[in-house]
């Protein structure tokens, strides 16, 4: 017997046990990969369902539109803090969603959606106001780079998130 071949035999075997290592170890790293980027959409979007559901609330859903009426509504301090933890909440779940979308744990077209949102939060003017005196203090500087490209331009409507939707209630016609 030549050991020479078997031992050119066993180092073909070796080097081919190591190559199919490393491909089942890239399959299952991309696999991880997805499976976290599925895992941080389905926290931010339980997040995001759980401040909405706190928006319903009929006493904040009404501080919330005080403030989207107008260039500069005028809040009571309880008012204020209550529209300051409403968006404090949502900017701080959008951050994490942008860190995570930076590292590659979450999709691009999940953070694209976000964009839109983030958008409409700026509309009002108290919050843009609050963001320049004390909001952006609580983000990272990352994030503010975020929200200065939306501070760019200035408010739409005049502040008045609800104009743009022309919402036009029907009242029943009297006979």
């Amino acid at each position: 017997m030549n050991w020479e071949a078997v031992s050119a035999i066993g180092e073909l075997i070796g080097a081919l046990a190591v190559l199919l290592t490393l491909v089942f170890l890239i399959i299952q790293i991309r696999q991880n990969t997805i499976a976290l980027q599925q895992q941080g959409s389905r926290e931010s979007t339980s997040s995001l369902a759980q401040l909405t559901g706190v928006v319903m609330q009929p006493e904040v859903a009404s501080i919330i539109c005080k403030a989207y009426q107008g260039e500069d509504p005028e809040l009571t301090i309880p008012e204020s803090l209550v529209l300051e933890q409403f968006v404090l909440g949502w900017l701080l779940v959008f951050q994490q969603d942008f860190l995570e979308w930076q590292k590659g744990m979450h999709v691009s077209e999940i953070w694209e959606s976000r964009l839109p949102v983030i958008r409409a939060i700026f509309v009002a003017g108290w919050v843009r106001n609050w963001w320049a005196t004390i909001g952006k203090d609580y983000f990272m500087p990352e994030f503010h780079n975020v929200i200065n490209k939306f501070l760019q331009d200035s408010a739409r409507d005049d502040g008045n998130y609800w104009k743009r939707l022309n919402y036009q209630p029907k009242l029943p016609n009297p006979q």
